[in-house]
């Protein structure tokens, strides 16, 4: 049993990692998207809008993509990626 305990512990870790680098990336890339949409000048609500349909192909583009668990765990981490792009605007 500890040999089984330990092969889902290693999973899960590996899932935890994967997920952590995804949500690096994404997260560079939209700080890096909205840094190239501030120099072209675009203002703050449509930069939000652009990220938002960035967001919406990224999940499109993982639904097509990944399969299984690893689905559900980037399209979570696009979601939160999204919300983290809106809580500006709501905030004010």
């Amino acid at each position: 049993m500890s040999q089984l305990q330990t092969a889902i512990d290693t999973l899960l870790r590996l899932l935890t990692g994967f997920g952590l680098a995804v949500a690096s990336i994404l997260t560079g890339l939209e700080l890096w998207l909205r840094g190239v949409l501030q120099q072209f000048g675009v203002p703050h609500t449509l930069q939000t809008v652009l990220l938002l349909a960035v967001a919406a192909l990224l999940v499109l583009g993982s639904l097509r993509l990944f399969g299984g668990i690893i689905r559900i765990a980037v399209i979570l981490i696009l979601v939160l990626v999204a919300i983290h792009i809106v809580m500006p605007v709501i905030q004010g």
